[in-house]
């Protein structure tokens, strides 16, 4: 007997892709102005080790902006964030009094990856577009995921009386 009730992602390709593509250009900016002897231009070394160490910034966070995943089982809602070794955020069922698929505009303007909004609670926004709306007892939490009206059924069913 399975207990997991339905699993769900979604992969930001564009923001991962820009995080990657700016963490690779600061790092070629980084070599190219590395300096031949560095104890002759200490400034030149600075900006280099500066540029090196955004670029790495820029990696990281492209690899914790790439992917969120939800499972939903009998027990808990387990949500996974990114390609980082990150404790995933578990929440028994018991505490979901709520959960609706609703839709997300995320763009440069609004917030996304891992924020907290007044007023609306925690997310995991990784990408526009369909998500899951949890209420926790009252805080609300909304993760990006594909096709979450199946996550909503699957919880109706397991909620419903049985015939």
């Amino acid at each position: 007997m399975s207990f997991l009730l339905w699993s769900g992602q979604a992969i930001g390709h564009r923001r991962a892709g820009v995080g990657f593509v700016v963490g690779v250009a600061c790092a070629a900016a980084a070599v190219t102005l590395f300096p031949e002897h560095p104890l002759d231009r200490p400034n030149a070394l600075a900006a280099a080790a500066l540029l090196a160490a955004a670029g790495l910034a820029a990696l990281v966070w492209a690899a914790a902006m790439a992917h969120v995943g939800v499972q939903i089982s009998m027990y808990n809602v387990r949500i996974r964030h990114g390609l980082l070794p990150m404790p995933p955020i578990t929440v028994p069922l018991r505490m979901v009094t709520s959960m609706r698929a609703v839709d997300v505009e995320s763009n440069l303007a609004q917030r996304w990856g891992w924020t907290w909004v007044p007023g609306r609670g925690r997310a995991v926004i990784v990408r526009s577009g369909p998500a899951l709306l949890f209420d926790f007892a009252g805080r609300q939490f909304t993760v990006s995921v594909d096709d979450p009206d199946e996550a909503e059924a699957a919880l109706n069913r397991m909620r419903s009386p049985a015939r």
